[in-house]
This record gives C-alpha cells, structure tokens and sequence, in this order.
C-alpha cells in the first residue's frame, strides 16, 4: 500500500508536459462516464452511441479497468487508481474461466496491472491462476492453444485464431512469476504455429485454422470476422504485429521481431490516406466501413517495435507511422467529434464484428483502451 501511494504522489507531480491536458480531461470525464453506466454489469458494444451491457464476463471485461490503469498513468490522478483496483476485483470470481482463450485480454489489463502498481498479492495469485487456467487449453498434437468453446467439449475444440497472439502475454509473464518453464514453452509453440499456419507468404494473415485434434493435421484456413477466407481481416493483422513484437520482447528471438515488422508493413502498405484502416485491409472505397480499432491496436503495436528495434532508421519509421495513425484518430475518431445527439463511447467508427452486423461504426471497450494506450505512448514520443 505504501508503494501504491508513493507512485501516486510522484505520478501526480511529474505528470508529462506534452499531454494536451484539455483533451485527456474529457477521455478521463468519459471514462468515469463509463464506468458509471457499466456498473455491476459488463460492457459489449454501443448501439447509436448507447452501451449494450451483459450480466456475464466476456472478452472485453478487463479493457475498462486497463483504460483506468492508462488514464491513472498519464494523471497520476488517484480517482482512476481506486477504481481500477475496484475494475480488477470485479474479475476475481473469473479467474478459472474454462470456456474461452481471452485470459490475457481479461487479466493483463487488469489485475496484472493492478499487481504491477499495487503490489497487492491478490491480483498476482488471480492472474497466475488464469494462466493456468489457458494451459489447459493447449492441443499438443497441433501445438496450439484452443480458442473457443468449454474444456472437455468437443465443439470448436480443433480452433485457433490469430487473437490468441495477444493473450500469450499472460503465459510469459506467469513463466517469470513461478519459473514453470511450461508457461514460456506452450507460449513459444503456439507463436510457431501461428507463425507457420497463420502467416501468409506476404506476411497477410488468416483468422482462423482448423485442426484435426487426434492428428494435428490442418483441415481448412478460413475466417469468421474478415471479408472472405483469403483476405486480410484488420483487427487480426493488428493483432499479430502487437503479439509478435511482445514474444520478441520476451523472447529476444529475432523471427519473431521480423515477423511483426514485415505484418506491419502490410499494414501499412494497405492504409488509406488519413492512416485509419478499412475494416478490411482487402478492401477499399468511400462505402466501405472503417474500424478505428484495428488503427489503435496496429499503432500501439508499432510503438512497442519502435522501442525494441535497434536501427535508428527503422525505428522512426515504425514510431512516424504509429503517430501518423494516433494523430488521425485525434482529430476525427473522437465522441468529441460525433454529430450524433449520443456517445457513450470514446473511439467511434470501430466494427467489433462486421459479420454479424454487431457494433459496426461504433464504440466498444477494445477500440477504447487500446486507443488511450496507444495515446500514452504517443504523448511519451513527442
């Protein structure tokens, strides 16, 4: 507690010069909002700027309490602190959660956090819990980590995805928690997998693989939230340029730093004129819906091989690109930009899924955390 207070009092003095403090004054006024409407309750998507809340933890429950981590960094404000903490107490009853992949997206934000700026014991033992909890989930015979569906049941058993990419964090970190060496091993086999089967030629991506779960063998390469099965789905490519500069990062294994530039550059190379991406990197055109998310996600990602890679040259175009993109959703992609009578959200024009017509050209709290981290690290390079 006394280290908690401490980083208080010293993040409350040195807060960043360079914030535009009138801006992120309205983020935080925002976010309070949220969190308010959210209550007991878990957000999902908005709809005509409006939460859609759900009784049960989902894949986006931990990104409120990380939104809250984020502002609390920039301000050092300990509003925020309290309620990230409170954020994080929230997901304790979750931590064997038996019925999906997206622990690291649920405790990273969160009580990982909340153990790395509290040092309150809980929110470790929660965490490592998780982790092991995403053990569980890893087929030997495919060397890949499930993504959906209940332990123990056979429907989906045989699925991964290029999400999963993020959720890898939370093994690496459990591996330097307790030494358990099957923490940093299964997170290494799975990023191989990823990389062998997901990754295309042209560093393009795929969703989803298909695997026989007796034999290993891949059975089909397709999507569930792109365009079509051999296109490039944004938020997935995001995903894999962010998941794999973090395995590098614990790793220090030089394929997979190359794998995440070279996924990086397709993104980039796919970017329309303000850098925000189509919800699709296949796609282009006036009618085709962006998805602000994808861009924050991508950027913040390029932040992260910005501050890993060595050569100068690459590393300002990784951080130039990344500000180029921040910069875009600054000045358009805000509720303080919206013309519609509500905004509950903080990022507009994100798609959380595209194909089943659900919170397209809307807020989420994925789009909004990653975009308050992307927005920290911005601020840091100016």
């Amino acid at each position: 507690m006394i280290r908690a207070i401490l980083l208080i009092l010293v993040l409350s003095i040195q807060i960043n010069a360079q914030y535009d403090k009138k801006m992120i004054d309205k983020i935080g006024e925002q976010l309070l909002n949220e969190i308010e409407i959210f209550g007991n309750e878990f957000p999902e998507y908005t709809v005509k700027g409006k939460w859609l809340l759900r009784a049960e933890v989902n894949w986006f429950a931990g990104f409120p309490g990380g939104s809250l981590w984020q502002i609390f960094h920039i301000t050092g404000d300990s509003t925020y602190y309290n309620l990230a903490l409170k954020e994080a107490d929230k997901l304790i009853p979750y931590q064997n959660l038996d019925n999906t992949h997206d622990l690291g997206f649920i405790f990273i934000p969160t009580c990982v956090e909340a153990y790395k700026v509290s040092g309150i014991e809980k929110y470790r033992d929660v965490s490592i819990q998780a982790s092991r909890m995403l053990l569980k989930r890893f087929n030997k015979n495919g060397k890949f980590i499930r993504a959906w569906g209940k332990l123990g049941t056979p429907k989906k058993a045989g699925l991964m995805i290029i999400d999963t990419m993020m959720n890898l964090e939370l093994l690496f970190w459990a591996y330097q928690q307790t030494n358990d060496i099957e923490f940093y091993n299964i997170a290494v086999q799975h990023a191989e997998t990823t990389m062998k089967e997901i990754v295309r030629e042209d560093y393009s991506s795929y969703h989803v693989i298909e695997f026989d779960v007796e034999t290993g063998e891949v059975l089909k390469k397709r999507t569930k939230q792109g365009f079509s099965d051999t296109s490039t789905w944004a938020r997935g490519q995001a995903w894999g340029i962010y998941g794999f500069a973090k395995t590098y990062f614990y790793t220090h294994d030089e394929k997979y730093l190359d794998v995440s530039k070279k996924m990086a550059k397709y993104f980039i190379a796919h970017l329309p004129k303000d850098h925000v991406p189509y919800w699709d990197l296949t796609l282009s055109g006036n009618d085709v819906v962006r998805d602000a998310s994808a861009g924050a996600i991508a950027a913040s990602g390029m932040y992260i091989l910005s501050s890993i890679i060595e050569d100068k040259k690459e590393k300002k175009y990784f951080s130039s690109l990344a500000e180029k993109i921040v910069s875009s959703l600054n000045d358009s992609y805000l509720f303080t930009n919206s013309k519609r009578a509500m905004e509950e959200g903080i990022l507009l024009h994100t798609v959380y899924n595209h194909n089943a017509d659900k919170g397209v050209d809307e807020s989420y709290p994925c789009g909004d955390f990653y975009y308050i981290e992307a927005l920290r690290k911005y601020d840091q390079s100016q």
